[in-house]
């Protein structure tokens, strides 16, 4: 038995080959420009001094009050108390230059 051999219609040959041709080549086509980052509104600090902000006037406070156990909070605030018994470690200060 013969196998028959697929030849593709002549037009279709013809349509691909024209589309070939009027595209450029991919080396010639030119790179999107690069997006343009922009420049930054914030200063630095601004973010600390937003959220501080937020905090005085509650604006994000939740509505469901979370009390603390008693307990707890006392034990909480010994262990905050006892952290002043303890000095700074060197490593601790600042790096900034006094004027």
């Amino acid at each position: 038995m013969k196998t028959r051999t697929h030849h593709p219609h002549p037009l279709r040959c013809l349509a691909l080959w024209a589309a070939l041709a009027v595209a450029p080549p991919l080396w010639a086509q030119s790179a999107p420009a690069p997006a343009t980052p922009a420049a930054p509104s914030a200063r630095v600090g601004d973010a600390t001094h937003e959220l501080l902000q937020r905090q005085r006037e509650g604006r994000e406070a939740s509505a469901t009050p979370r009390p603390i156990d008693g307990a707890v909070a006392e034990a909480s605030h010994q262990r905050y108390m006892k952290s002043f018994e303890q000095p700074l470690p060197v490593w601790f200060g600042s790096r900034l230059q006094a004027k």
